[in-house]
């Protein structure tokens, strides 16, 4: 132990006691000096003794005012915290202020809203030819919205009723319900056509071929609709159009504005309701109609009645336990077409279709036999203008691999695992695919899409416009999938690209493409690019094919099978004019 650890008061006791003994055994002179050595070592031990007591009893005080300063330092950031919050409150708040004081900038009218008003100022000034020529091509543009088109019809019927030209009238009133429902029945209440009353004066209307359909559909049965349409327009045959939409879809979505253009108030016109009319050939196309008939229908005299099935009753086969499989009940429709239609015929577009109809749903056929519905014994498959869809040369080679494909975005169109869909569009450098019709169901199974897709929304580039910039055309679906036809690998071969497929779609293309399954498209892509004559060869057989089976004139042969009354050639007229 060391001597600073003595206790002071031992030390003064101790030093008292040399002092004593000191005074009593030592000569005065010397006993003075030790006594006074003793007491200064006394007074310095009670010193030492009082320090010590006084740092004890202040170090409590000592520590309080440090956490006194401690407390006050960090009261004082919360107070300048506290002053910059409220200023920039304050600043937000006068920003917003400002912002709620200030003019809203203008909001831009809906797309052709502009034109849409001085097409109705060109008709009120007088100018009354090139005003109902701006309304009339209004009415079927696809880059105005729903509402611009119907107002135009409406406008349209407006003139026309003031004229005294009721007949007119009426049709471009049921063209504006037609284009948007929706905002025709807010402003009516009911449908215009009703609204205008009954046209006692009207008489029975025929045509040689009536297409009754869903035409607001945006895929495959408008594109199969309007090449018919088009090939009996320039046959010179008189089409009527009865818009019959699906009971189970949104009822407030307007006709496809394609279907709206085609119409020329001639040749090609929408039958209203309230019509009588007769025909020769009366085509029903989407089967699902069949399961809810529209109380409000034309009444229609037709020499013989068919109905297209463009759809299997349901959407995969094979595959146990699918949810949301039935597309389309079989009882239910063959008992809504037996009390519309009566005895007629179901048409398959294709010999997938007939399969399903005559393996899957024998039973169900052979009950539909009570209503007079039989199963045809010919195909009515898809046509296409062929030489309009016909590329002149293939594209120009530049070291890339351009694949590609078009369909509806949807999950059935589709591969449905990872590894079949990177084997049949690979990431092969130099190689992009090329998508149109929007790619979410890859892009959720992948997680990202490969950094060697390019994908455009549907319709937002011309089909052939997108299909010309492409080697090769590959497309595969979801395994158990029965694609009814395959348009969009029909419109493919018909622009003059090689086309891959797999297997299950030779029956309807035949030697039109070339069939593999996902595994083998790297090297039958790798053999088109690297022998141009057998790239040409492909692209032949798929154009032969084409003509043969899938052309104008070829529907036109069947419609004369039908009793359609159709020139032995087709001719091809004037573009389509809008209605008049």
């Amino acid at each position: 132990m060391g001597v600073s650890a003595i206790p002071h008061k031992y030390v003064a006791v101790v030093a008292v006691g040399i002092a004593a003994l000191a005074i009593a055994f030592s000569p005065p002179r010397i006993g003075l000096v030790v006594a006074f050595i003793a007491l200064s070592g006394v007074v310095l031990a009670v010193g030492a003794l009082l320090e010590r007591s006084r740092r004890e009893s202040t170090a409590p005080l000592h520590d309080l005012g440090e956490a006194v300063e401690q407390v006050a330092a960090t009261q004082h950031e919360e107070r300048l915290a506290a002053r910059h919050r409220a200023t920039t409150l304050d600043e937000r708040l006068q920003e917003y202020r400002e912002a709620i004081e200030r003019p809203a900038p203008p909001v831009p009218p809906p797309p052709g809203t502009v034109r849409l008003r001085r097409a109705q100022d060109l008709l009120w000034c007088g100018f009354s030819s090139e005003g109902l020529e701006r309304l009339r091509s209004l009415g079927s543009d696809m880059d105005v919205t729903e509402s611009v088109r119907s107002e135009s019809h409406r406008s349209l019927a407006n003139w026309y009723t003031a004229a005294g030209e009721g007949a007119r009238a009426r049709e471009h009133a049921h063209l504006a319900d037609l284009a948007a429902p929706r905002i025709s029945r807010e402003a009516t209440g009911v449908p215009r056509r009703v609204a205008m009353g009954r046209d006692r004066t009207r008489r029975d209307r025929h045509f040689d071929v009536v297409v009754l359909s869903d035409f607001r559909l945006p895929g495959g049965s408008t594109g199969s609709n309007l090449q018919e349409i088009t090939a009996q327009r320039r046959a010179g045959l008189r089409t009527g159009l009865v818009h019959h939409p699906v009971r189970s879809r949104g009822l407030s979505g307007g006709v496809n504005p394609k279907v709206l253009a085609a119409v020329d108030g001639d040749l090609v016109r929408f039958v209203a309701p309230d019509e009588r009319i007769t025909c020769d050939l009366l085509v029903v196309r989407v089967p699902r109609i069949g399961e809810r008939i529209m109380d409000e229908m034309p009444q229609i005299e037709a020499e013989r009645s068919i109905v297209v099935l463009n759809q299997t009753p349901n959407r995969c086969y094979g595959v146990p336990d699918f949810r949301g499989n039935e597309a389309w009940n079989v009882a239910r429709c063959a008992a809504g077409f037996g009390e519309m239609l009566g005895e007629h015929r179901w048409y398959p577009i294709s010999s997938r279709v007939r399969e399903a109809m005559e393996v899957e749903h024998a039973a169900e056929m052979a009950e539909a036999a009570s209503w007079g519905i039989t199963l045809a014994d010919e195909d009515w498959t898809n046509i296409i203008d062929a030489p309009a869809w016909r590329r002149g040369t293939r594209r120009s080679p530049d070291g890339r691999v351009l694949l590609g494909r078009h369909s509806r975005d949807d999950k059935d169109k589709w591969p449905d695992d990872p590894r079949t869909l990177q084997s049949a569009y690979p990431e092969e450098p130099g190689w992009q695919t090329r998508v149109l019709g929007g790619a979410s169901v890859p892009e959720r199974m992948l997680g990202d899409l490969p950094s060697n897709w390019q994908v455009h929304p549907f319709d937002s580039v011309p089909v052939r416009e997108f299909l010309h910039g492409l080697d090769v055309y590959v497309y595969f679906t979801r395994k158990g999938h029965l694609e009814p036809f395959g348009r969009s690998p029909l419109e493919a071969i018909a622009a003059g690209v090689p086309t891959l497929l797999p297997e299950s779609f030779r029956p309807v293309f035949g030697d039109a493409a070339i069939y593999t399954d996902p595994a083998g498209v790297r090297a039958e892509v790798d053999a088109l690019m690297a022998d141009e004559a057998r790239y040409a060869r492909q692209v032949a057989r798929g154009h032969e094919v084409v003509e043969r089976m899938f052309g104008h004139d070829a529907h036109l042969r069947r419609l004369a099978e039908m009793g359609v009354r159709t020139p032995e050639t087709s001719v091809r007229p004037s573009p389509v004019v809008p209605v008049s």
